[in-house]
């Protein structure tokens, strides 16, 4: 199966939304809010706009303290090929506004809603010192989090829900990478039976795949869509 990425309703409105947070300048700028389930192309969505149109990018490892975290964003803000810096968190965070003063630039954090408000808190230090826009990536218990916080809640600017992967998008994707020809009803139903999680589509797609290339059919009806629900292990939650 070819390895692409479709463009999704959700994530044609996060590239807008992230323009529109770029050109407001600082009086009109703040964080950006991407949120939604596992599985709705949220970081697939950030990682394709930030590789494509720059800033900086960092991935939330668990329970990471103050200074893991501003080491990790002081390095990937100075782009460089340059060693992890050893600051404590107070340093890096001086040195980050530095950078983004001389070189703005968009901070996307994704997994944001396993940082803990005190991180965040960091990120809205940073902000006010620089304006520029910070965007938050993480599932819907990221609202939990910042509200916490009034100072922070009022910083959130602008916000993305990434929706459940449709019908039609499902059906674009077979066809783009397994040359499966699927009907309107039956991806209806592979949607259902994936909860809109693009990753569950996935899996499905690599089953049918799997099906049409031994039988030379590429198009998939309601047997062959069955086995490929059976073969696959997936819960709803």
């Amino acid at each position: 199966m070819r390895e692409i990425i479709i463009e999704t309703e959700s994530m044609a409105r996060f590239n807008q939304t992230a323009d529109t947070a770029l050109e407001a300048g600082k009086m009109s700028s703040g964080f950006v809010l991407a949120y939604g389930k596992a599985g709705r192309g949220k970081s697939v969505a950030a990682d394709r706009y930030y590789y494509e149109r720059g800033g900086a990018y960092v991935r939330v490892w668990q329970n990471w303290s103050q200074s893991a975290f501003l080491q990790r964003l002081l390095f990937e803000v100075r782009g460089k090929n340059m060693d992890m810096p050893r600051h404590n968190g107070n340093r890096c965070k001086e040195l980050i506004v530095e950078v983004l003063e001389n070189d703005p630039k968009p901070l996307f954090i994704d997994e944001a809603d396993r940082l803990s408000i005190d991180r965040i808190e960091d990120l809205r230090d940073i902000f006010e010192m620089t304006g520029v826009p910070v965007v938050l990536i993480g599932e819907e218990g990221i609202w939990g989090l910042l509200r916490e916080r009034r100072r922070i809640m009022s910083r959130v600017a602008y916000e993305v829900e990434f929706m459940p992967i449709s019908p039609t998008e499902a059906s674009i994707f077979l066809k783009q990478a397994a040359n499966l020809n699927v009907s309107p009803d039956l991806c209806l139903k592979i949607t259902k039976q994936a909860d809109g999680d693009f990753r569950v589509v996935r899996n499905i797609a690599l089953q049918l795949e799997k099906a049409a290339k031994a039988s030379e059919k590429y198009e998939v009806d309601t047997a062959m869509l069955e086995t490929a629900f059976s073969n696959i292990i997936h819960k709803k939650k």
